[in-house]
């Protein structure tokens, strides 16, 4: 049993997120990157279509070329741009439609969604790699402040939601963390730092290994 008041404080936790948004026009390339990245992994779990991808897809493209935009040389940005950057040419005919018909989105554009960030971001496009992808991407978006730690540990576990066996360790925690968030408002400043921490020294340990 969760204790009374959760449902309001994850409302104003919500509520916070869009502030946090407002408050750094500068950084909506970053955080539509991070929505497409994670919108990704979803298609994989289908619990997203390809159009709503590719939607995101073209969110990202707006904020390219917009001169008051934050960029960095972090490798979750540029492995993020280099996803873009190949997904071009497999999705131009769909990205160039406004008008999302959902199953010329599904045939046009659904396994290249599939196949290029995965293999960019983690290395294959097998179904062990949309997890650690969706993990990575909060990761190296909450390092860039684009998004809250709230948000990073929402991210995950909405992922999580689908039970993947690999980095179950990395969930259960994750998963802890944002009840704590939720049901501790007097803890949020050292939470902020304890995910900040945990998925910092995760990321480590998964790049690490994964160059061996």
């Amino acid at each position: 049993m969760r204790p009374a008041g959760v449902r309001a404080r994850i409302q104003q936790l919500q509520e916070g997120e869009q502030q946090h948004a407002r408050a750094h026009p500068e950084q909506a390339l970053q955080r539509a990157l991070t929505w497409f990245i994670h919108g990704c992994a979803l298609l994989a779990y289908a619990d997203e279509g390809a159009s709503g991808v590719v939607e995101s897809y073209r969110s990202v493209l707006v904020f390219l070329d917009n001169p008051i935009q934050r960029r960095s040389t972090s490798v979750w940005e540029q492995t993020g741009l280099e996803c873009l950057a190949q997904l071009r040419e497999p999705l131009a005919e769909v990205a160039a439609d406004p008008q999302r018909r959902a199953a010329r989105d599904e045939e046009i554009a659904a396994s290249a969604l599939l196949r290029i960030p995965p293999t960019v971001l983690v290395g294959r496009a097998t179904p062990d790699a949309y997890f650690p992808m969706a993990c990575l991407n909060a990761a190296g978006s909450l390092r860039e402040e684009a998004i809250t730690p709230y948000q990073a540990v929402t991210l995950i576990c909405g992922v999580g939601f689908y039970e993947p066996a690999q980095e179950r360790d990395l969930l259960t925690t994750i998963r802890t963390l944002r009840t704590r968030y939720e049901e501790r408002p007097s803890d949020r400043t050292s939470l902020d730092n304890e995910i900040r921490r945990k998925l910092q020294s995760w990321e480590s340990a998964y790049r690490n290994h994964d160059s061996h």
